[in-house]
């Protein structure tokens, strides 16, 4: 009787282990289950001009203009508040760096093989507006797969090395023979550092 008590038990442990969900240590792969983090930089800005604000826009009786800053272009808004076409010629735009130099930029990344073109301009329909993007051209370059850009503001630990810096964007902006030109410039507020789960 013991006996057959012993034996029923035995093959009630193995049914259960043959059930089982996972599976046996042997059969999972060296760190498969290990979690991976990774480090997240994220950026605030501040316009310091032509006014200080905490938002990156600035408006006027003629244009409302907003620069949206990201890892390697900074995005650029333009609302033609005006009853007439404005026009935006992007061989005039600059962009300017943390010690001053003014550098041409690229609308479209797009550049001949030698990196030079005549960039065609836009126009912006009255109470019209356009989305685009610019890089300095000094941060465009070329490898064996194409056409490449620098961060500008880099997603490593040089970010931050960046809280403080200024930077610029002028934006010409014609309305048949009047040139506005404004001048925007803002700065790096504040850097931070996040630790998260890499998905």
């Amino acid at each position: 009787m013991i006996s057959v008590f012993r034996v029923s038990l035995f093959v009630l442990m193995l049914f259960w282990a043959g059930c089982a969900s996972k599976p046996p240590p042997s059969l999972v792969a060296p760190g498969a289950d290990r979690v991976v983090f990774e480090t997240v930089y994220t950026y605030a800005y501040t316009l310091t001009g032509p006014v200080s604000h905490n938002l990156l826009e600035y408006r006027d009786t003629l244009a409302f203009c907003r620069l949206i800053p990201r890892e390697k272009e900074i995005g650029v808004e333009v609302y033609n508040l005006s009853d007439n076409p404005v026009r935006i010629d992007w061989d005039e735009v600059r962009f300017v760096d943390p010690e001053g130099n003014a550098h041409p930029v690229l609308h479209e990344l797009v550049p001949l093989a030698d990196g030079v073109r005549r960039q065609t301009p836009s126009v912006i329909p009255p109470q019209g507006m356009l989305s685009d993007a610019i890089t300095p051209k000094p941060y465009v370059y070329a490898d064996i797969t194409g056409w490449e850009r620098k961060s500008i503001f880099p997603r490593s630990e040089a970010a931050m090395r960046m809280k403080g810096q200024t930077f610029g964007v002028i934006l010409p902006v014609r309305q048949e023979t009047v040139v506005t030109t404004y001048s925007l410039s803002f700065a790096v507020s504040d850097v931070r550092s996040y630790t998260v789960e890499r998905k």
